[in-house]
């Protein structure tokens, strides 16, 4: 009888872990060539929602090293360069890096089967491409101030030569790339799992009080105001922030582009949509 309860005890215990492990991991993938990176603040906040060893960062460069951030007690983990050399190439070849780094997250560190992702800018649009050559992986996603429809800077040539060596990512940032080929291609949502849906956030800048990494948000809400009459975050058109096929969130008036991925309140904001 002994035996008995203690084996029926035991399953008890299996079954109420299982209810209390989260169901998805966060999955982090920066933008256009990694110079507005997660900030402690930003990353300690999807931590705390995720638990130590839940969350990952993604750098879209050829590296596959593996490696730890601690914040806080918890534990971020890492896969690729964190430097300047992510995100300087196409969608269609950062998409395959990230496939490339998930697998083995997958099968050496932990990573769920199915994840949610966070995306910022450019890194937006590689999640949309990764959804499409993964299906039914990803449960759900959040974009930050990504050009959904693309950003007329792309033609610019004094704002494109801040990002001197991404000229294939630049080109797939043009307005007649995202909408009149991305997006045909591959339409919002896509082949998401368990019912996931896309979600977008936008921000705002407001002439020079942007700056960003070398004022590059400030000449590129000039072009912006100036050339095309639009009003942006520095580097993306509000109106370019989400298309059909996903939700529209908010817009932080007072953060910039690079502020999206800095301020631990987007961090909150966006986690609301993403339940482990």
């Amino acid at each position: 009888m002994r035996k008995s309860k203690g084996w029926l005890l035991g399953v008890l215990l299996l079954l109420v872990f299982a209810t209390n492990v989260a169901a998805y991991d966060l999955v982090l993938v920066h933008g256009l060539t990694n110079k507005y990176q997660w900030s402690t603040s930003f990353l300690d906040k999807c931590l705390q929602t995720y638990g130590s060893g839940n969350v990952y960062a993604i750098y879209t460069n050829t590296s596959t090293r593996v490696w730890e951030r601690w914040i806080n007690g918890r534990k971020l983990i890492c896969c690729g360069e964190n430097d300047y050399t992510a995100g300087d190439t196409s969608v269609a070849t950062q998409a395959s890096r990230m496939r490339t780094k998930t697998s083995l997250l997958q099968a050496s560190y932990g990573l769920s089967t199915k994840f949610k992702i966070i995306g910022h800018s450019m890194g937006g649009l590689v999640s949309r491409r990764y959804i499409y050559n993964n299906p039914n992986t990803v449960a759900g996603l959040v974009t930050l101030g990504t050009p959904h429809k693309g950003s007329p800077l792309a033609y610019q040539g004094q704002w494109v030569a801040f990002f001197i060596g991404a000229e294939a990512a630049v080109e797939n940032l043009k307005p007649s790339w995202v909408q009149g080929t991305f997006n045909v291609q591959y339409p919002a949502p896509g082949p998401m799992a368990d019912g996931g849906a896309i979600y977008s956030i936008g921000g705002d800048a407001d002439g020079w009080d942007a700056w960003g990494f070398a004022g590059e948000l400030s000449i590129g809400w000039t072009l912006l105001s100036t050339i095309y009459w639009t009003d942006s975050d520095g580097g993306v058109p509000h109106d370019a922030n989400s298309i059909s096929g996903m939700t529209f969130v908010t817009r932080f008036w007072s953060y910039d582009h690079e502020e999206l991925v800095t301020k631990a309140d987007v961090a909150t904001k966006a986690l609301q949509y993403l339940t482990p």
